[in-house]
């Protein structure tokens, strides 16, 4: 919307998907600036959440209210689920597609016609477009495809590519050798490395919280009653059954799979988790006069969940750069940010200044060179050439680390430093401040 393109013009390492479906917000931000559009666009993330519930609740109601209340409400209340929504990531967008694409995939516990396998294979498809993740509950829908080809797994797979293509063709056909680069090859490499995130720190993030015995508690808890369930219990697993199953320990084993680990990857991991509680509650329902208890004891234990996430988002905090930058930074400037939310939240993303550099996102596209120390030093020379103003996090010694240091030299002979309300404000030498 500003005349810059997404891998020709600036390393995106992540599918497209996510740059088209908020280009409105970007055209938005011309009238309003970036930080009004920013607000607008944090307006409907209640409604990608509730929509999330609502789309967990269409494919597991005809079980039971006892099943549509677990898996609902463990949705609502997923601590990973709230952490990617007040951030502003993309697991909560990707669970909407791919929820919305096996709402119409399964019709109640069986798979649909192929009308409705080409629907949800878009569905999925533009899921894909927005994180790559989302490739992994493809094959598995894939695979339970396989056994009728011609009704089911062709029309899929068609509007997996339609779903896609539609979303990122366009970036492609003017970029490939970037696209690839910034959104497979960036994004593999990430996975090796000889210090990886801790297992138990994984399952913390993956659970309810309360620390590591915490963690172990309700890792237990849900295998106990899965295994109960699926395993004692035995019975013929139904399609959608299956596909819970599958995708829990296909998206499950990912989380374990890279080397570095944030907290709101578990979110990608939610739908499919609550889905299958939802359903061994349901396979190891009590009779129906008891149902009444069962569900009050489970309504209460939400409860104590909803009070825990409402704890944790009144104690939150997020600072507001916007004086700290005015005071420094003209409206208009050349800046570059270690934290672009920092320029975002102050309309001092967009500059005025011709030349200026284009760079999105610096961290990304640091990952994007880490085996291209050469590229990556070319590319941050390019960028510091061109700004006036540098706005830290901390001191740049902090931020150009490793193969960066070799810029250390130019920042210091062509900047000096300012400090704003606990941002550095690096200031080209001759530039107002």
């Amino acid at each position: 919307m500003h005349g810059t393109i997404a891998y020709r013009d600036f390393v995106f390492v992540q599918p497209p998907g996510i740059v088209v479906l908020l280009s409105p917000f970007g055209l938005l931000s011309n009238f309003v600036g970036t930080r009004g559009a920013l607000a607008a666009l944090r307006v409907i993330t209640p409604l990608i959440a509730g929509t999330n519930v609502l789309l967990v609740g269409r494919l597991v109601r005809h079980r039971g209210r006892l099943t549509a209340l677990v898996a609902c409400g463990l949705m609502a209340l997923y601590p990973a689920e709230r952490y990617a929504l007040n951030a502003g990531l993309l697991e909560p967008v990707t669970d909407l597609f791919c929820l919305a694409g096996a709402s119409l995939v399964f019709d109640r516990d069986n798979l649909a016609g192929p009308r409705r396998a080409l629907l949800g294979g878009v569905l999925f498809g533009i899921a894909g477009a927005v994180k790559a993740p989302a490739v992994v509950v493809v094959l598995v829908v894939g695979a339970m495809c396989l056994s009728s080809p011609r009704r089911r797994l062709l029309p899929f797979l068609g509007g997996v590519v339609a779903g896609f293509g539609c979303l990122s063709l366009a970036f492609f056909v003017m970029a490939p050798g970037a696209f690839f680069h910034d959104v497979v090859v960036s994004q593999l490499s990430r996975v090796p490395g000889s210090s990886r995130a801790p297992a138990t720190m994984r399952l913390e993030d993956m659970t309810v919280g309360g620390g590591t015995v915490g963690a172990y508690v309700a890792v237990a808890v849900v295998v106990v009653v899965v295994l109960a369930a699926f395993a004692i219990r035995r019975r013929r697993l139904t399609p959608l059954e299956t596909f819970a199953l599958a995708s829990v320990v296909a998206v499950g084993a990912v989380q374990f799979a890279t080397t570095q680990y944030y907290p709101q990857y578990p979110a990608f991991l939610a739908p499919y988790l609550v889905i299958v509680i939802g359903l061994a509650v349901d396979r190891l329902a009590p009779p129906m006069h008891a149902n009444r208890l069962v569900s009050a004891v489970i309504a209460a234990g939400l409860c104590v969940l909803l009070v825990s996430q409402v704890a944790a988002v009144e104690g939150a905090t997020a600072r507001d750069y916007e004086n700290a930058v005015d005071a420094v930074v003209p409206a208009g400037a050349c800046a570059l940010s270690d934290g672009p939310v920092i320029l975002f939240t102050t309309d001092r993303f967009l500059s005025s200044v011709p030349g200026c550099t284009e760079m999105v996102d610096p961290f990304g596209t640091m990952l994007a060179y880490a085996h291209d120390p050469v590229g990556g030093t070319a590319t941050f020379r390019s960028a510091l050439s061109s700004v006036d103003y540098l706005v830290l996090s901390t001191g740049v010694d902090s931020w150009l680390r490793g193969p960066y240091v070799a810029l250390l030299p130019y920042v210091g002979a062509h900047f000096h430093v300012m400090r704003s309300d606990g941002l550095y404000v690096y200031v080209r030498n001759g530039f107002p401040e």
